[in-house]
């Protein structure tokens, strides 16, 4: 019976050394790969998108993940995700340092949130092999802060100017047409600066009547000192006089903590000023209006002759002829009389009233004049016969 029993024990006992041994091997051979998910999200009314490089340090003498570093191209509103990853063969507990690495574009705030992800791989003693039994994410290494992934948050929040800039045209004599148009140009002293929106090679042109001006809002993601130069367009508006001044506008834009910011200052050439003006001169000469002028009427309906340019084409007509040769002739010898010198002496005196009164009754003595001569030639010829 008891050799009976130290059989049974001793089957029993190679049994269980064959069952650990086999648990042995198969933990040997065993393996786990271990995931520690990241993600990064972009913030901002303007933000685009934005190459994100995150980094993974070991603590402690951990072994290195598959991956020391991992860059998304972040986009706005959407997070990007990804994860290190690594394989291991052994039970281990392991500590790593997760963090964003700051980007080149200052109009960023970049997420500096130093994370801890804690590793725990053990046996399975259940199902053989191994299991990563815990994988924790905290903030700061503080284990109240448990997360699911190390999350990054980045803001754009470029900085910009958007100097005021207006057109002021006075009328000296007449009123200037509210359709005339005049042309400025902003230039950058670098091509490459950053410039309003629809800007070519560093310069943008635009159109604008009296009043504002709108260049647009200047952007900068990047510190440094903007320089820029503001004039107006040298055109051939008839009666208009042009503001010659170049006025020169001079952005800092500086990181300032952690924000990106923008101050400008504007200079007329001599001085500091705190807008650009241009101001303009509307002048209608006399002789424009009266009929001397010549030219197209750009202050009036463009390419239509004013009325006093007319009178005075068909006046220089008249003149030229022969008939206006023999009026001119007589007109000088009435002139030159004593009736002639009264005349001037009362043209003279009425020369500030109105022109077509005095027209007029000129016309008329000049015919009551002429009909006493007349008559009173007739009447010496008639007595002496």
């Amino acid at each position: 019976m008891s050799k009976i029993i130290k059989k049974n024990y001793i089957g029993a006992f190679l049994v269980m050394l064959f069952a650990l041994l086999l648990n042995i091997s198969a933990f040997a051979a065993a393996q786990v790969a271990v995931k520690i998910p990241i993600g990064v999200t972009l913030e901002g009314e303007r933000a685009s998108s934005e190459q994100v490089t995150v980094t993974m340090t070991p603590l402690d003498g951990a072994p290195e993940f598959d991956e020391t570093s991992i860059t998304l191209d972040a986009r706005k509103g959407e997070r990007v995700e990804a994860q290190f990853t690594k394989t291991f063969t052994a039970p281990v507990s392991l500590r790593y340092e997760i963090r964003e690495q700051a980007g080149t574009t200052d109009a960023y705030t970049y997420d500096d949130t130093v994370y801890t992800a804690v590793v725990f791989v053990e046996n399975d003693f259940v199902n053989g092999g191994l299991k990563a039994s815990v994988v924790k994410v905290y903030k700061d290494d503080d284990p109240t802060t448990k997360q699911d992934a190390a999350d990054f948050v980045n803001k754009y929040e470029p900085a910009f100017i958007d100097p005021p800039i207006s057109k002021v045209v006075t009328n000296d004599s007449g009123t200037a047409p509210d359709t005339a148009r005049f042309h400025f140009t902003m230039k950058a002293e670098d091509k490459t600066s950053p410039m309003p929106e629809g800007s070519s090679d560093g310069q943008k042109t635009v159109e604008a009547g009296a009043g504002a001006i709108e260049f647009g809002e200047i952007l900068y993601e990047k510190a440094g000192t903007y320089t820029y130069k503001v004039t107006e367009e040298k055109e051939d508006l008839r009666y208009f006089t042009y503001d010659n001044t170049t006025y020169t506008v001079k952005a800092e834009v500086q990181k300032v903590n952690g924000k990106l910011t923008a101050n400008y200052t504007i200079n007329d050439g001599t001085k500091d000023v705190k807008e650009i003006r241009f101001d303009n001169h509307y002048k209608r000469t006399t002789s424009s209006t009266s009929g001397g002028g010549g030219g197209g009427s750009r202050a009036g309906s463009p390419g239509i002759p004013t009325g006093g340019n007319v009178l005075g084409a068909v006046r220089e007509a008249v003149e030229n002829s022969p008939v206006g040769q023999v009026l001119g002739a007589a007109r000088e010898k009435v002139e030159n009389s004593p009736v002639g010198k009264v005349l001037g002496a009362t043209r003279g005196a009425v020369r500030t009233g109105d022109n077509s009164l005095v027209t007029v009754s000129g016309i008329c003595f000049l015919i009551a004049v002429a009909v006493l001569i007349g008559w009173s030639r007739a009447y010496m010829k008639r007595k002496y016969q």
